[in-house]
């Protein structure tokens, strides 16, 4: 998988050098252009193969306006030791929350300057056995051949979550050729509520073609899904698109429902650690309208018993129509 993303990408990098031309639709079709896109993170996409603490998670959001977007989400997560019915205390909780995202983007001009991205959102779900988190993964273990946990009943309990976030990124060129092939891109997010409180600043080093056109990448718990491509004028980005990445964050976490567990009642929970770091390797391919993007996370521990650093890859797709 990762062998083909690299010729994907390496391919759409040789083409971008003699055919980038920004594309202009007619004005009869401006701003009629939704951008639907799909990210699943899994642990089975990972180097380690595992299956355990955050297992998966999927988000779809969609995007009709350059400004305002929708998502929905499941993050799933087990013990080390899914064959054990009564998981251990000292061990990750089962957990699942499903919950809707609507949010609004912006680019931010400063002196001409379009450097600097904006995103404010509310999000409004579920934990517990209403999130359909063990119906999920029973049901691809099941497709895959392989055992079913054996400890879901013990999750935590179903209860309303609630979380308001903003993230804030600032690109800075790297690249003194003027070609525009390396970039940084600095960025920060605060969570506020009871699914996840805490304050996560990072920055991304990109290497590609065409970098000006887009906005990097991030995962499912600690990015927005707004797409900033999304081109009102009627004017879309460059034909071709594609990039390396590496991503280093640090997350001061106060409050976490898959450590924590619910916040109105009591459950399962273990000793969250307070600061947590993560590193983002992937790549990007994008042409005209269609982007794919692969990366591998590692995170180091997010409770005080968690018995090792842990990994998990991710796909992303998007499509404009």
């Amino acid at each position: 998988m990762r062998r083909t993303l690299f010729h994907l990408v390496w391919s759409t990098a040789v083409l971008a050098q003699s055919s980038a031309p920004a594309l202009r639709l007619s004005h009869d079709s401006e701003g009629i252009h939704p951008i639907v896109g799909l990210t699943e993170e899994n642990d089975k996409f990972s180097i380690k193969n595992t299956d355990k603490y955050y297992t998966q998670g999927l988000r779809i959001h969609f995007q009709n306006d350059p400004n305002f977007y929708w998502a929905l989400t499941q993050e799933i997560n087990t013990p080390a030791d899914t064959e054990n019915p009564v998981p251990s205390a000292t061990d990750q909780p089962y957990s699942g929350i499903l919950y809707l995202t609507y949010g609004y983007g912006t680019v931010l001009e400063r002196g001409g300057r379009r450097d600097c991205l904006f995103t404010v959102e509310g999000q409004v779900g579920v934990t517990g056995p209403a999130s359909g988190a063990e119906t999920i993964q029973d049901r691809f273990h099941h497709v895959i051949g392989i055992g079913t946990p054996a400890g879901w009943g013990s999750q935590i309990p179903t209860e309303p979550v609630f979380n308001l976030n903003a993230e804030f990124k600032r690109k800075i060129i790297w690249d003194d050729s003027g070609r525009n092939l390396r970039d940084i891109i600095a960025h920060a997010q605060v969570q506020l509520g009871n699914i996840r409180t805490q304050l996560a600043l990072g920055a991304q080093v990109r290497w590609g073609v065409n970098l000006q056109d887009t906005w990097g990448q991030g995962t499912i718990r600690h990015s927005s899904a707004f797409s900033p491509n999304y081109r009102s004028d009627g004017v879309y980005p460059r034909t071709f698109s594609s990039y390396f990445f590496t991503d280093v964050q640090l997350e001061f976490v106060f409050k976490n429902y898959a450590t924590d567990g619910t916040t109105f009642r009591e459950s399962a929970h273990v000793t969250r650690t307070p600061v947590v770091g993560q590193l983002l390797l992937g790549a990007t391919a994008s042409i005209y309208r269609t982007s794919i993007t692969y990366y591998l996370a590692i995170r180091s521990k997010e409770f005080e018993t968690q018995a090792s650093t842990h990994y998990f890859g991710g796909l992303k797709g998007t499509i404009s129509f």
